[in-house]
């Protein structure tokens, strides 16, 4: 059985999306940057949105109850937990250090102050979710 709880959210998607890039074409803003971005974000979530509900209809028509079961038994198998959460945390990592460079080097070429000052709310956001998240399974484990 097809599991509906994000159901909603695809199909919200894949309107959000629709409703993004006409609202590009419709003239209402002269910036071709806003209609720029209308339009990026407008395909990437209906894209997103259709793909999901394909997804969902695809494994529903071939996933049989061995197979569930199996999954689930896999999905929670500790090892698996354990890769997932060092990969998690490795590519944390990773992200830090990109962030960081991209930060410096955005200052560093005179990009627009905005440019940098996005990289560096990204870093201190990861930061944040990072000490929020290390301070809330402390607690839960």
């Amino acid at each position: 059985m097809m599991n509906t709880k994000y159901l909603p959210l695809m199909w919200g998607m894949m309107i959000l999306g629709t409703a993004l890039m006409v609202f590009s074409q419709t003239g209402i803003t002269d910036s071709n940057q806003i209609n720029g971005i209308c339009i990026g974000v407008g395909a990437a979530l209906a894209v997103l949105g259709i793909g999901n509900l394909a997804g969902k209809y695809v494994t529903r028509a071939v996933e049989t109850p061995e197979i569930q079961k199996a999954s689930l038994r896999e999905e929670n198998d500790e090892r698996n937990i354990r890769v997932r959460e060092r990969a998690g945390w490795n590519t944390a990592r990773i992200t830090n250090y990109v962030l960081c460079f991209l930060a410096l080097a955005s200052a560093l070429m005179n990009l627009g102050l905005y440019v940098t000052l996005s990289f560096v709310f990204l870093i201190i956001m990861e930061f944040s979710l990072t000490a929020g998240s290390l301070v809330y399974y402390e607690k839960r484990m």
